[in-house]
């Protein structure tokens, strides 16, 4: 799931609820299910730090990674 309808804490909700974070969740949620698909995994079994990693690398902004 990607844009708007993602669930956060207090601290994120002003971020997220702009443009850019919806472009940083969508961008996320391509990568993850690529992932998902290639390994067979579920979304939720896949390795955040490795999603991250590929984020970065991808050019995703990732300041608190």
């Amino acid at each position: 799931m990607a844009g708007r309808c993602v669930s956060s804490d207090r601290y994120i909700r002003g971020s997220i609820r702009v443009m850019p974070g919806c472009y940083i969740t969508g961008q996320a949620a391509g990568i993850a299910a690529a992932m998902a698909a290639k390994s067979g995994a579920s979304a939720h079994d896949l390795p955040v730090r490795e999603l991250q990693k590929r984020l970065k690398k991808s050019g995703a902004y990732l300041p608190n990674c």
